[in-house]
């Protein structure tokens, strides 16, 4: 573990330097502390302290690629609810006469939407229908003469499957394009870093939450470690913890007291 310390000075707030740098030191350190003591939540997970090196590539989430961000569809695009089903309300199928468009003709007459009455009139539950599935019951409808059975899906994930399967259809990619948007990733919540980054934690606590804690809070939680902690962690974690609380104060001090190290969603 020795090789995971960072290579800085001891803090001296009398020259404390650039105040970001002092405010990102508390994150490097915070992810120093949860390589040396940081227990995983999900036993299924191998370690993850390599991960934690606050110069090193590991932990980033993969989805995202540390961004935060992702291209993804935009369900509140896809549904026209001025519109009835007869008239285009689901956009994706809007204009064509597709096998899905007579899923959906088939699926309203078997829940009760009703096909030529605007969605913004009926019931709210039949818009959610449409864009995420039907998976109660399968669907039984007739197109090109055949007789078909199956689930309803919904607009979203016939999109997302469309994309994911690497469709090559000009039709299909312009449909992708314009109903997708960049989103906030959903596999870390808009953290940055890898699921088994997040399951790490050290009282119940993972980096996200303590990164997310008010400064004030926070140094509350870093003096209270050395009352859980086993005589072995508190041996490892001493020095980091002193320099992250020594910044802490600092930044408590000068009246950062509600700030963040990082906002945003919890994950």
């Amino acid at each position: 573990m020795e090789s995971l310390l960072l290579p800085q000075e001891k803090f001296n707030e009398k020259r404390a330097g650039s105040l970001v740098g002092t405010i990102t030191a508390v994150s490097e350190y915070l992810r120093l502390l949860y390589a040396l003591i940081g227990k995983c939540r999900d036993s299924s997970r191998s370690g993850t302290s390599q991960g934690f090196s606050a110069n090193s590539p590991y932990g980033i989430c993969t989805s995202c690629n540390g961004t935060e961000t992702v291209i993804d569809i935009d369900p509140a695009r896809m549904i026209a609810s001025e519109l009835s089903l007869k008239h285009g309300a689901v956009l994706l199928w809007a204009g064509t006469i597709c096998a899905p468009v007579f899923k959906i003709k088939a699926l309203a007459k078997m829940i009760g939407i009703d096909y030529e009455k605007p969605l913004a009139e009926q019931d709210r539950r039949f818009m959610d229908i449409l864009l995420y599935g039907y998976k109660n019951d399968p669907v039984s409808y007739v197109y090109k003469k055949k007789q078909a059975t199956s689930f309803y899906r919904g607009c979203v994930a016939d999109l997302r499957y469309m994309r994911d399967a690497g469709t090559k259809s000009k039709g299909n990619l312009r449909a992708i394009r314009f109903f997708s948007k960049q989103v906030q990733c959903a596999a870390c919540n808009g953290s940055k870093m890898a699921p088994e980054i997040i399951a790490t934690t050290i009282q119940g606590q993972s980096i996200v939450d303590t990164l997310r804690l008010p400064i004030q809070e926070l140094l509350l939680f870093i003096r209270g470690l050395p009352h859980s902690l086993d005589v072995h962690e508190l041996k490892v974690s001493s020095q980091v913890k002193d320099e992250i609380e020594l910044r802490l104060v600092y930044l408590n001090k000068i009246g950062l007291k509600s700030l963040m190290i990082h906002e945003g969603d919890k994950a």
